[in-house]
């Protein structure tokens, strides 16, 4: 007969307490505990995670993969983003890519540059106005 402890096979127990087992159902249960140990490290170096572990990541998971014709609209459509964006001045491309696709921040972008926060947020605003332009006549 072995003696185990119970909270190590069941950790939500509120206290340790000792049980007398066979050496059979002892060995059975510290094998169980090596292959879930064995699983948990697999879970960690393979990046595995539960699709509950962060909020939307079950939709990003589960998102269908887009059709062909979704591939090329959205390669077409981002041709002319940048087509149009090459159409700007370039403090203007600059500031309105740095914070639209790359996601710096307005704040961030003045604080770089040297200049008021107020000018970055203009040169946006008429930037993106620009875009807007250019791309309602093109498509």
């Amino acid at each position: 007969m072995t003696t185990i402890y119970l909270k190590r096979y069941y950790p939500y127990l509120p206290k340790s307490e000792p049980l007398a087992v066979t050496d059979e159902i002892a060995a059975t249960l510290s094998t169980g505990g090596r292959l879930g140990d064995s699983y948990q490290r697999r879970k960690r170096d393979n990046g595995e995670c539960s699709l509950e572990a962060v909020e939307g990541y079950e939709a990003d998971v589960t998102r269908p993969p887009l059709t062909p014709e979704e591939i090329i609209e959205g390669r077409e459509l981002r041709a002319a983003l940048y087509a149009a964006l090459a159409q700007l001045s370039t403090v203007q491309a600059r500031r309105v890519y740095s914070h639209y696709i790359l996601g710096i921040s307005k704040a961030d972008l003045a604080r770089a540059e040297g200049v008021d926060r107020s000018v970055v947020c203009r040169s946006i605003e008429r930037g993106l106005e620009k875009l807007k332009n250019i791309l309602e006549k093109s498509l």
